[in-house]
């Protein structure tokens, strides 16, 4: 902890420029200088993300629902459970409503914060609010034009059998359904 807070401080004195070097729709990425004293220049590129939700729906029966999508950056159709990103000044339950709705057309009578996590903290701020969803009402908005997105009923075992196999790869799903396993091994 020492080495960590040692290193936060200098990083914070050492910068000596910093530039938003592209301005997308979602996100934008900065590029830091730092001149640290005795050593050369460094630099670091850090992606700007407003944030994320990501909810695991649970049926009545005790079931899982995940979606499965086509993801072009790793070209891949991915086991994943719902999430989207937060939009400017939103709160974090308020999104995970919208996106549950427009994701596999079900209103959550029931929210459960569950943590959270950073997806890469090595180059990104992004920080994803986790949700448990429960007492599932049929309510659907409007979906993304883009997402093509196809909805899988899975009991926690066959979920988990999923991220033994390798099936399920997409990080936010595999610690929301080990989290779950804890969750109700703990209540049990």
């Amino acid at each position: 902890m020492i080495n960590s807070l040692k290193q936060k401080e200098l990083e914070s004195q050492a910068i000596a420029s910093e530039k938003r070097i592209f301005e997308g729709k979602v996100f934008s990425v900065i590029r830091e200088d730092l001149k640290f004293e005795g050593l050369p220049p460094h630099f670091w590129e850090i992606v700007q993300h407003p944030g994320a939700v990501a909810l695991l729906p649970v049926t009545q029966k005790g079931t899982l629902l995940l979606i499965q999508q086509w993801r072009r950056p790793v070209e891949k159709i991915l086991y994943e459970i719902p999430a989207g990103t937060l939009k400017k000044n939103e709160i974090p339950e308020k999104a995970a409503i919208r996106e549950l709705q427009e994701e596999i057309g079900y209103l959550p009578k029931t929210l459960i914060p569950f943590g959270g996590l950073y997806s890469a903290p090595g180059f990104c701020s992004e920080y994803i609010h986790l949700y448990i969803a429960k007492d599932l009402s049929e309510s659907t908005l409007p979906a993304d034009d883009h997402e093509a997105i196809d909805i899988v009923e899975l009991s926690l075992e066959e979920a988990l059998g999923f991220i033994d196999d390798g099936t399920i790869q997409d990080a936010k799903t595999i610690i929301s359904l080990l989290r779950y396993q804890r969750l109700l091994e703990t209540h049990a």
